[in-house]
């Protein structure tokens, strides 16, 4: 028997105060055993199988556009989501088949747009909407075994289905939606290419059915709420569902049934949860076409009751052109601060309209070099490589020249190109980006060295490679509980000067001893040529606390281990809110060697606290601050071994 009303109640007090779980689109696989699909915010959705009060994971669900499946029979189908390659606007949905037993899934179809599928019963053919580019949908019947398309059910109507399910192996029930925004229930004979409709078209949104025998359940939108409802194929009978348990100001959803059981998923505050009724306790009540069919509230909002009937105007004639590709080519459009530890900066960030060519002009400050920039960046992405270019200009540079301190200005200008590819599929994200700029560099010396160096020009090539891996990360996981990042980056001067660099940097993701808890491995190497004719920017991970120069060659290992100390799930004034309180214990062991191949260590250890929080129930930010044990002495600072900072890692606006 699935669980008790009462023990279910029981069982979510003694967890927790709030939200406990999404138990969404139930399928019964016998009286006593549920299949469903399970997600919080401790854990990726998962489909799950209850027997009893009892719950087995059978396997993590593909990414999805939504967590819809069907299951017939021991399989499950749905759709799984994933993204091109290469061009961001565009995507695909593919079929896949799990085993409902051994927990194995494998493909059907591939870089195809199917959604919402079915599987017939006897597992051999599936059922699914194919959506265009123009929006415009088709209900294809694939073969299960390789997923060609055997048939395609002509669409005059230019009806848009959802959730289609099969009656027959011919025939399917799917609830549809005209151009005009209605939906209804409708019949569709696969063989004859025909559509009859068991409910009258309405602005009342019908959601997924379920077949059983000649009986249609399924849940719509009726007098403000969303209410269960029953169809007859027979003889057309539209009928309501009773009861006292499925009363409520929340809705009732994805409705199942087996001879003696309703099973759906309603609305509470614990997410939305399984709900069982035996039919005994259920009545069918006949509610007539127009009644289902009346008008939704208009919430005493004027403007819609004035609104235009369907089909009784005249449909207006448009021209379609094609945008300029130049037109509002510079849209500057937003602010945004950005706080990237340790450089501070305001951009003004812009768009154009086709999406092809971003822009940014910012002023920034680099708190370790101590540095101020302003500078001008933009990107151009409908060819296949994005091409980018950009200049700044930077005021205070400085670095270690034969032992004593130099300082200079500096103009750049830019010019590159980089290949942004997404391999991400099924459950994992992996994304890679490589790409090479070159940059003309024109120095300007100060003081008692502008003479002895010159400001002589030189031009360098930057050659990066950025790759991520990630498994699928719930809302409360600090960081994926795997994952790999890897930074490759080499610099190399061109003319006029003999200068090289490069920077070797990667972390490894793992789950900790609990639930949200990250384990991080990371390490560096960072290699640059001796000569020092010429200083590159550094970007090597330092052990924290410590000031540092660019050395010749650093090596660095750290372990991290996070962790949430609480979740005050509590606002201020409306204007600040705190989602959670999380630390960070670590060590840091960084070696370097100087030119005269002189080694140091640089080793800390201590701790990291960070608030999470949204303002103006909008924008998420997290800062803290952290506090450093240094090892060892600290030769390019100050003293005492005690270091604390305040850290502030996140964009403070969102593009």
């Amino acid at each position: 028997q699935l669980p008790s009303e009462d023990a279910v109640k029981l069982n979510r007090q003694t967890a927790q105060q709030h939200f406990l779980a999404d138990e969404e689109y139930p399928a019964i696989i016998n009286d006593s055993t549920v299949l469903f699909v399970k997600s919080s915010y401790d854990q990726v959705p998962v489909f799950t199988i209850r027997r009893g009060l009892s719950e087995k994971k059978l396997r993590t669900m593909d990414v999805s556009i939504d967590h819809y499946f069907s299951y017939k029979n021991g399989r499950i189908v749905y759709a799984s989501y994933r993204p091109d390659i290469r061009w961001g606007w565009k995507n695909y949905s593919d079929v896949k088949i799990l085993d409902a037993v051994t927990g194995r899934q494998r493909s059907v179809t591939s870089h195809s747009k199917y959604f919402s599928p079915d599987i017939s019963d006897n597992g051999s053919t599936i059922v699914a909407v194919w959506v265009g580019p123009t929006g415009g949908s088709v209900l294809h019947f694939l073969d299960a075994g390789n997923g060609s398309v055997v048939a395609a059910i002509p669409n005059p109507d230019h009806l848009f289905y959802t959730y289609p399910k099969f009656y027959n192996a011919k025939e399917i029930i799917s609830p549809v939606r005209n151009r005009y925004g209605q939906m209804a229930l409708a019949h569709i004979d696969g063989a004859k290419g025909t559509t009859d409709y068991l409910t009258p078209f309405s602005y009342n949104v019908i959601g997924r059915p379920f077949i059983e025998g000649d009986t249609i359940y399924f849940t719509a939108s009726h007098q403000g709420n969303d209410r269960l409802f029953a169809c007859a194929i027979s003889d057309g009978k539209l009928l309501e569902l009773k009861s006292p348990k499925l009363e409520g100001i929340t809705g009732n959803y994805q409705p199942v049934a087996s001879l003696n059981k309703l099973l759906w998923s309603r609305f509470t505050a614990y997410g939305y949860q399984l709900q069982e009724l035996d039919k005994k306790e259920v009545s069918f009540e006949n509610i007539s076409a127009a009644t289902f069919a009346a008008p939704l509230s208009d919430f005493s909002i004027t403007a819609l009751r004035n609104r235009v009937a369907p089909g009784s105007s005249s449909p207006i004639q448009t021209v379609v052109t094609n945008y300029s590709k130049f037109h509002r080519l510079v849209n500057f459009h937003s602010l945004r601060p950005l706080i990237d530890e340790p450089v501070y900066s305001l951009s003004v960030i812009g768009e154009n309209v086709l999406n092809t060519l971003q822009s940014e002009l910012f002023v920034s400050y680099n708190r370790n070099e101590q540095y101020k920039r302003l500078g001008f960046n933009s990107t151009y992405g409908a060819w296949f490589p994005f091409v980018s270019g950009g200049a700044t200009y930077t005021l205070d540079r400085r670095s270690l020249y034969r032992n004593q301190r130099i300082y200079w200005n500096e103009w750049e200008v830019r010019a590159g190109a980089n290949l942004p590819l997404n391999f991400s599929k099924g459950r994992i994200f992996t994304r890679l980006n490589t790409g090479a700029d070159f940059i003309y560099n024109q120095p300007n010396f100060k003081g008692i060295f502008k003479d002895s160096l010159g400001n002589r020009s030189f031009g360098y090539v930057n050659t990066y490679l950025n790759f991520t891996n990630q498994v699928r990360q719930a809302r409360k996981n600090i960081y994926p509980r795997l994952a790999q990042s890897l930074l490759l980056s080499y610099k190399r001067a061109i003319y006029n000067y003999n200068a090289n660099q490069f920077l070797l940097a990667g972390s490894l993701y793992l789950p900790g001893l609990w639930t949200n808890h990250s384990l991080v491995l990371n390490g560096a190497f960072q290699r640059r040529d001796t000569l020092n004719q010429r200083s590159f920017s550094n970007s090597f991970p330092f052990s924290r606390g410590y000031s540092f120069e660019n050395f010749y060659m650093m090596k660095k290992w750290g372990v991290n281990y996070h962790f949430p100390l609480g979740y005050p799930d509590a606002g201020f004034g409306n204007i600040v809110y705190l989602l959670r309180l999380r630390s960070n214990v670590f060590y840091d062991h960084t070696w370097v060697t100087n030119s005269k191949m002189r080694t140091s260590n640089f080793r800390s250890a201590g701790t990291e606290v960070f608030f999470d929080t949204k303002w103006w129930n909008q924008l998420p930010l997290s800062f803290g601050f952290r506090y450093s044990y240094l090892l060892d002495r600290d030769i390019y600072g100050g003293s005492g071994s005690n270091r604390f900072e305040l850290v502030l890692p996140v964009n403070l606006l969102q593009q």
